[in-house]
């Protein structure tokens, strides 16, 4: 572990543009495996830096590359978007019944009808029930007055013929 550690930092040391001997800090105690990967390590650095490539370039190498990274942030697109659509009903779930649980409770009284409906149809039911004797045997009543009547005419008449 000790010596990736040391491995990582040359490299980062190799990677910067801060001259060497002020990036690597050589300890007193420092073992001699680390100091040779560091050499090593150094050598390959200058063997690469002063080393052209014999091979040419491919031309259409940039635009191939290019195509696949464009390729790969399209494909990352269409994964995301689906991940928004997931997620979203539910908290569109959660604030519709917010919004209805706030308007349920914040309504006032008058908003809400239903009690006096309720109210006003039970004293029509008990007039109703008072009425409908009346109003249903109305029309019986005045015939049983009209028979009464006919039947007093009768009798007057009948007491009148009698000697």
């Amino acid at each position: 572990m000790r010596t990736w550690l040391a491995k990582f930092r040359t490299s980062l040391a190799l990677d910067s543009s801060v001259p060497r001997r002020e990036k690597l800090t050589r300890a007193q105690n420092r073992r001699d495996d680390i100091t040779h990967e560091e050499d090593s390590l150094l050598a390959l650095d200058q063997r690469l830096r002063t080393t052209r490539p014999t091979t040419p370039v491919p031309a259409a190498l940039h635009a191939s590359l290019m195509r696949s990274v464009r390729a790969a942030a399209e494909s990352q697109e269409r994964q995301r978007a689906p991940g928004i659509l997931r997620w979203l009903p539910a908290p569109a779930l959660a604030l519709l019944v917010a919004c209805g649980l706030w308007w349920s409770l914040n309504r006032s009284p008058q908003d809400s009808p239903s009690l006096t409906f309720a109210a006003t149809a039970l004293e029509q039911g008990h007039e109703i029930a008072q009425k409908s004797p009346e109003v249903v045997l109305a029309p019986l009543a005045q015939e049983m007055d009209n028979l009464n009547r006919d039947f007093q005419n009768a009798v007057a008449f009948l007491a009148a013929s009698m000697p």
